[in-house]
């Protein structure tokens, strides 16, 4: 009896314009056996004939197609379940011949070409990189940088990283925005002045928000006697609270959450003037507010602190925003904190109730006198800074070395022209500047041209990433003697070269080698992995004296790499991209549906997946983490999202789960269910596709042409499975449903915002929702609707219930998980896709992770001593 194969299995295979040669034997035998039946040029199931598929694996396209055939008898999925299997010695010996030929027309297809294309920095590494090579760690670049493409889930990828004018454009005023910042202009250093200030300022937006009963000052953990509570004195206005002092009196600012949870507050007695870093101390408390009376808060609440340039206009300026993190305020305790940050030109520091539910107080009679809620305090803000440890500071000694300022005399420069130097224009306050530029002061030297040919050859090896050639170093120093012969100063030729080198590709772009790699690009292979920078002093010194290709030094190098605090800007790119983190904003849940959720929630949300990712390879656990785990990463805000108790404060750390919690694994994380949702409704479609490609390495093919989308019913009249059990029905979508829905369907137990549930949230149909853990201080108004339906069968037959088990049924495929992160690692770290040639040497990858344990540090010392890393 023959068995056929699925028509579903081999569906996106397109006929050949010619006749093709006959298949040959083993594996002509074998579709003669087991395929024809359905499709050959009489039956051709879905359009289908394989009698008409050509052997011509040096066509591209035709090539394409035998992988996509070899992939899937591999994989089990042809011929399906309810079809007999051929015999086992049929089956390996069709696969084994066609495997070979695969191999060999890809291995000769690549002999001669190099396996990663000449590829330029994305604009994170473009920014990291200028943060390492000059010091500056906070410089902001990439914003004003064009955005990246993406190829095979990355932007890392030489296909997605075209170059253009506006490029080109655009270095040139990062790099001359790095020269600005990196010079000194002055022959000693900005005074350090420290500053205390409060929230509330004259005239500042703080104050509006206290006369309209938002907030409150306070004295002592009391309302302040000097200023009471909006609601006693509101036929004061702003002008005789200002005369009368009540803003600048010392007091501490409570504030209420606004219904506008946009509205931020800002310390507008500081905008920076100086580059650089400050160190930052804030003191903040919780309390319950009562009508007046103030009394001890309900538990720890969360405030945060983000960064905002600002511009003539008071709005965003070069960069957006950013978040500086998110520190607790314990109940009536002032705890201070401390922390030392970057901060550019025009940047001031923002203020936020994070824990707080939105409430509408202005519009209520009596305003604050009428409340009771809870409220965060800020007793005051200190900035220290600019502070330099060294003067000049490391960037300018990068360019300059120890070459003197001098100041700028006319009569000694024989007509030269001076120096440039921008103006800086101040917004707002800001410190004071009893120490501004006296006088023009410079780099000077006594024989240009040789210290140019001195700091020319010291700097370009550190900016080109490499040993740099005679005859390159004599370019740039002409340039430096053109300009020179122009009249420019000798701090602006070498400003011009530098400018040159910033923008040139042996620093935009990384290259390589053909062949195997030399340990140069080996070092810049490795650091733009796991650091998305340039190397180090150390990766740089093992490179020059031939080391760094030992397989005991790479090791000890890979393992350094991890434990630093760079290793961190390789958690937050990967994840952004593997996981789609980047894409958590892409929507905003339904307010109706999801009152409870907040900024803060979102970004406990990412903070989660990127802090569990990092246990995984701080703690070598295996891939079957990757979906299900005894442990999450948590802070109060999301374990209370989630129900679990005993968690304070908003520092992410490791949490034992309950026996029968259904979090732990990425599949369950809040990011990830948020990312796969819109902002109203869940699909299985979305979700399933996603952990098909991203945790499982079987994206699915996209759907045919004109296929209709599924809309869930938000009224909550029907469910997403009685919708799409109609669409499943359909032949010509059946097929990939069946893989698809599963995983979609286990995680329907959660909703838009990854919340647990039982049954849908309905805006018109429903029964009256229960509050649970959501804010007493929250309107409800949706419905709770139909049940939700978690249970599935795989497509191997494979039945499960819920959520908790088919999380063990994917994690028990270990292999399959751990083979998909070996690949997606591989891509991101070469900058290229995994060809078919390159199988063996992943499927190596994996077999000595496994060897020792399967764990996912393992692994990336795996990746980085194989060919696969080590060959361009």
């Amino acid at each position: 009896m023959r068995s056929n194969l699925p028509l579903c299995l081999l569906a996106g295979i397109i006929l050949p314009a010619s006749l093709p040669a006959a298949a040959p034997a083993p594996l002509g035998a074998f579709l003669e056996s087991h395929c024809h039946e359905c499709h050959d040029a009489d039956v051709r199931k879905g359009d289908l004939d394989l009698t008409a598929l050509a052997m011509d694996f040096n066509h591209p396209e035709t090539f394409a197609r035998w992988v996509k055939v070899f992939d899937r008898v591999q994989s089990g999925e042809m011929p399906p379940a309810k079809k007999a299997r051929p015999p086992q010695q049929e089956m390996e010996g069709a696969q084994h011949w066609l495997r070979e030929q695969l191999l060999t027309a890809d291995r000769t297809r690549l002999q001669n070409l190099s396996r990663t294309g000449v590829r330029r920095l994305t604009r994170s590494e473009y920014e990291n990189t200028v943060r390492d090579l000059f010091d500056m760690p906070g410089i902001a670049l990439a914003g004003e940088l064009p955005a990246d493409g993406s190829a095979h889930g990355f932007d890392k990828n030489s296909d997605a990283l075209d170059i253009s004018h506006v490029n080109l454009a655009k270095y040139l005023e990062a790099a001359d925005h790095t020269l600005d910042l990196a010079i000194a202009t002055r022959p000693e250093p900005p005074t350090v002045q420290k500053r205390r200030i409060s929230l509330a300022n004259r005239g500042g937006f703080v104050a509006h928000i206290i006369m309209n009963g938002d907030g409150v000052l306070l004295k002592d953990k009391k309302p302040d006697p000097d200023f009471p509570p909006a609601g006693e004195q509101a036929h004061l206005d702003q002008g005789a609270h200002e005369r009368m002092g009540s803003f600048t009196n010392g007091s501490s600012v409570g504030l209420f959450r606004h219904e506008d949870e946009s509205v931020s507050p800002y310390f507008m007695e500081h905008v920076t003037i100086y580059p650089g870093l400050y160190r930052l101390r804030t003191s903040l408390w919780s309390f319950q507010w009562d009508k007046g009376v103030v009394l001890p808060a309900p538990g720890t609440g969360a405030a945060r602190l983000s960064v905002v340039q600002l511009t003539g206009d008071g709005r965003g300026g070069q960069h957006p925003s950013y978040v500086l993190g998110y520190y607790d305020a314990p109940s009536m305790d002032s705890q201070v904190h401390e922390l030392t940050t970057w901060l550019n030109h025009n940047e001031i520091i923002g203020f936020n109730p994070a824990s707080l539910a939105p409430v509408a107080i202005y519009s209520r009679k009596g305003r604050a006198m009428a409340f009771t809620g809870p409220g965060i305090a800020v007793d005051w803000l200190e900035v220290e800074g600019p502070i330099h440890s060294q003067w000049p500071p490391a960037a300018h000694q990068v360019l300059f070395d120890n070459l003197p300022l001098t100041e700028w005399l006319p009569a000694e420069h024989d007509g030269q022209r001076a120096p440039a130097r921008k103006k800086i224009r101040q917004i707002g306050a800001g410190m004071n500047r009893p120490d501004a530029d006296k006088g023009l002061w410079t780099v000077s030297s006594k024989n240009p041209l040789r210290d140019a040919d001195r700091l020319l050859a010291r700097f370009l090896p550190k900016a080109f990433r490499r040993p740099v050639e005679p005859e390159v170093c004599q370019e740039y120093l002409a340039r430096v003697e053109a300009r020179l012969q122009a009249g420019d100063s000798f701090e602006a030729a070498m400003r011009y070269a530098y400018q040159a080198a910033l923008c040139s590709p042996d620093f935009v772009y990384l290259l390589e080698p053909p062949g195997p790699l030399d340990d140069f690009a080996i070092a810049s292979r490795l650091s733009y992995f796991l650091w998305n920078s340039r190397p180090d002093e150390r990766l740089q010194e093992l490179a020059s004296k031939g080391q760094l290709r030992r397989p005991e030094v790479l090791r000890e190098e890979v393992e350094r790499l991890i434990q630093s605090p760079r290793f961190q800007r390789f958690v937050e790119d990967f994840t952004g991209q593997w996981l789609k983190l980047r894409s958590i904003a892409a929507n905003d849940p339904d307010k109706k549906l999801y009152p409870e959720f907040s900024t803060y929630l979102q970004d406990s949300m990412v903070g989660e997946t990127r802090s569990y990712f990092h246990e995984l390879i701080k703690s070598n656990l295996d891939a079957g983490h990757l979906v299900k785990s005894d442990f999450a990463m948590l802070n109060q805000k999301l374990a209370t999202h989630y129900g679990i108790p005993g968690v304070t404060g908003t520092q992410m750390r490791k949490v034992p789960l309950p026996a029968d919690c259904p979090r732990g694994g990425f599949l369950t994380q809040a990011a990830i269910l948020k990312i796969t949702a819109n902002g109203t409704t869940t699909s299985p479609v979305p979700r399933g596709a996603f952990v098909m490609a991203r945790l499982m390495g079987q994206p699915p093919d996209p759907p045919p042409p004109n296929t209709p989308a599924v809309e869930p019913d938000v009224r909550g009249a029907s469910t997403i499975r009685e919708q799409l059990d109609k669409h499943r029905h359909d032949s010509s979508c059946a097929s990939c449903h069946a893989r698809i829905d599963p995983p979609g369907f286990a995680l329907e137990a959660f909703d838009v915002i990854g919340g647990f549930r039982s049954r849908y949230r309905s805006i018109v149909e429903g029964d009256n929702a229960p509050r649970g853990g959501i804010d007493p201080l929250i309107g409800i108004s949706f419905k709770l609707g139909p049940a939700v339906d978690a249970s599935g069968q795989l497509p191997d037959g494979r039945k499960f219930q819920d959520i908790r088990e088919f999380q063990s049924l994917l994690a028990s495929q270990k292999e399959l998980l751990l083979r998909n992160l070996a690949q997606q690692l591989a891509i991101y770290a070469t900058g290229r896709d995994v060809a078919f040639s390159d199988r063996p040497a992943l499927e190596q990858i994996v077999q000595r992770t496994q060897n020792q344990g399967g764990g996912l540090r393992t692994l990336l010392h795996e990746l980085v001593q194989s060919p696969l890393f080590q060959i361009r």
